[in-house]
């Protein structure tokens, strides 16, 4: 009977060991991860960041575009309706910019045909143009954005199990200072579907 008894201690050790071993690395390597991610969350909001202030200067040179190219074209049109040839060709070789010739192209097409064109702001295609690299660079920042919140709930998920992980160092580690069995038992199964639930939830857990 005795026997029997300390081969049961002796196998609530080796089990407790081997816990205690899982465990002090599994902790290790959830702060590892931990740490790892929220230097991408970091380096992903300080991406975010630089890409918003870029999209708050292209949406300024873009309305700044705008208010110079409706300057242009109604000093243009002025040329044109007083039929002053000279000026209307150093509107077009001078102070017009070459990404709105054509737009102006298409208008005095229009007007020949006898239609009537679509106002600058309403013109969807030159709108397009100009605010696109802010709508980029908008893009960039929203998916920085996103990618810093994933990886902060990744590094909130390594610490819940480095935590958990830390639950069954104590189970493990307060074991030996009790003699009753039945609670060394508890204690271990304790340990040990701790460090199970712990094993589960690192299995879904991207790696950094």
């Amino acid at each position: 009977m005795k026997s029997e008894d300390s081969f049961v201690d002796r196998l609530i050790e080796m089990v407790t060991v081997l816990v205690l071993g899982l465990a002090t690395v599994g902790t290790a390597w959830c702060g590892y991860q931990a740490s790892q991610w929220n230097g991408v969350q970091s380096a992903a909001t300080s991406t975010s960041t630089d890409q918003r202030v870029e999209a708050s200067r292209l949406f300024g040179v873009a309305t700044q575009k705008v208010s110079y190219d409706s300057s242009m074209i109604a000093q243009y049109a002025q040329a044109v309706q007083a039929k002053n040839t000279p000026l209307v060709a150093f509107y077009r070789a001078t102070l017009i910019r070459e990404e709105l010739l054509p737009v102006i192209d298409r208008w005095e097409a229009e007007i020949r045909a006898g239609g009537t064109p679509t106002r600058l702001i309403d013109d969807t295609s030159y709108i397009n143009d100009q605010l696109g690299p802010y709508r980029t660079s908008t893009a960039k920042a929203d998916a920085s954005s996103k990618e810093a919140l994933h990886a902060g709930d990744v590094a909130h998920e390594y610490v819940v199990n480095t935590i958990l992980l830390a639950v069954a160092l104590f189970f493990s580690g307060v074991l030996s200072s009790f003699r009753y069995r039945p609670a060394r038992l508890l204690l271990v199964v304790a340990a040990i579907a701790t460090v199970a639930v712990a094993a589960v939830n690192l299995a879904d857990l991207p790696v950094a």
